[in-house]
């Protein structure tokens, strides 16, 4: 028992100076605010610490993916009125909202292997895997799809053309970017397992079912944009936007949910990728 609380004391100490200096880092490089860097320490040591380093890598993928495609053409993003706000950095509100259903996925895990002292619990894994590629899926899908050169058309009404940025509206170049994503996590997570040091009972599963719950998750988060998420326009500017409040003051409900904004949306589209996850986990099981 002393041995196996050396260890976790080791892997605890570790996790610190890791998931530490990647949040240093990300500060530096205005990946995330002060907020997000706060956020963003408690969702990676949690995971750490319940799923391991390997669990970390494949959320840290999302963190690395994300960041590179929100700068990318940063400048013309911006000069089009269509960047995220603070040079792309995002606050703890965004953090929780794409990280808090695989956080939840990361303990429930660590917390089964410990009451049951060994074994591992795929069904976490693959709702982890669905959750990190769904959120991966839908920001490539949102960075991409503003620099496409023709404008989106709104998932609910394939005829409708949309203004770049309108929630709910979709592009190929936007969906190609989602596929990307999703292939880069379900890609990590299958060559960890397969190199044996991701501990699971699956390979190429994983991929697959990176691929299948994050682009359908992708999906959810682009009706429920469409159809139930709050719009708004601000009564300073006159931008459509997705707060309600812009440039300084409340902005005019227009349309949706007023309280079913953006993390809502992303939050509940992480959560159905990881569930969708779980089911296609169920499905593979019963295959074996």
């Amino acid at each position: 028992m002393d041995l196996i609380a050396n260890d976790m004391l080791i892997h605890a100490l570790i996790g610190l100076l890791v998931v530490g200096a990647f949040g240093v880092l990300s500060i530096k490089l205005k990946i995330v605010t002060i907020s997000g860097l706060i956020a963003g320490f408690i969702v990676g040591y949690v995971v750490w610490f319940f799923g391991g380093w390997t669990w970390f890598i494949i959320i840290l993928m999302f963190h690395l993916s994300a960041a590179f495609f929100t700068k990318f053409k940063y400048k013309r993003k911006v000069k089009e009125g269509l960047a995220q706000e603070k040079g792309g950095a995002r606050p703890w509100s965004n953090v929780f909202a794409n990280g808090g259903f695989p956080t939840i996925c990361a303990a429930l895990d660590g917390i089964f292997v410990l009451l049951i002292l060994g074994g591992f619990f795929d069904i976490f894994l693959f709702g982890f895997i669905g959750a990190v590629a769904t959120m991966t899926a839908d920001t490539i899908a949102t960075e991409t799809g503003l620099l496409s050169k023709t404008n989106p058309r709104l998932v609910t009404k394939w005829s409708k053309v949309v203004e770049p940025g309108t929630s709910g509206g979709v592009t190929i170049l936007g969906e190609l970017g989602a596929l990307v994503g999703t292939v880069i996590i379900g890609g990590m997570a299958w060559l960890l397992a397969g190199l044996g040091v991701l501990t699971s009972a699956f390979t190429y599963q994983l991929l697959i079912a990176a691929i299948i719950s994050g682009m359908i998750g992708c999906l959810i988060d682009s009706i429920f944009g469409a159809t139930i998420q709050g719009i708004f326009q601000c009564n300073v500017c006159n931008k459509i936007t997705e707060k309600a409040k812009h440039c300084g003051a409340k902005s005019t409900h227009l349309r949706g949910l007023a309280f079913f904004e953006n993390n809502t949306v992303n939050f509940v589209a992480s959560m159905s990728g990881g569930l969708i996850a779980m089911l296609i986990f169920v499905i593979f099981s019963i295959g074996m």
